[in-house]
């Protein structure tokens, strides 16, 4: 019977080929001449075979605009990154559809849009308040 591991000396060794290492999956996205580069990267996964793509509204419609060879990564998982050109709509949602032997069941993770960072509305308000406030001096001044 093939445990998966084996002793050698007094080490341990794993066989990766009998476990399966589940794949992490990060999607990000970048606005670039109107249109939105979508990138979905899936590392350190095993076994090597993994099936990736990008999904519109849950429908495999988008075409691929670049894919990395799966490649080996040092500590013996594999790594992909597919990449999508796509003119996102208003109501369009993107996912990044995995499907690896390690999974229970595929994933697909939703690419969300950027929300404004949260410095913004403080900063926005401070310049109202202080534009606000020289108003008034001058006013003040104006009027005295």
């Amino acid at each position: 019977e093939n445990s998966g591991a084996h002793v050698s000396g007094s080490l341990l060794w794993l066989d990766l080929q009998a476990w399966g290492i589940q794949p992490t999956v990060k999607v990000s996205g970048q606005h670039k001449d109107g249109t939105l580069m979508l990138h979905c990267q899936v590392y350190g996964f095993h076994p090597r075979h993994v099936d990736v793509k990008w999904m519109k509204n849950g429908v495999d419609d988008v075409p691929t605009y670049e894919t990395t060879h799966v490649l080996p990564n040092p500590d013996g998982t594999y790594q992909i990154r597919v990449s999508a050109d796509v003119m996102p709509g208003e109501d369009d949602r993107y996912s990044c559809y995995v499907d690896h032997s390690s999974l229970g069941a595929p994933l697909n993770i939703v690419w969300e849009p950027e929300q404004p960072s949260s410095w913004v509305t403080p900063v926005v308000v401070a310049v109202v308040v202080v534009a606000l406030l020289v108003a008034a001096v001058v006013g003040f001044l104006l009027y005295r």
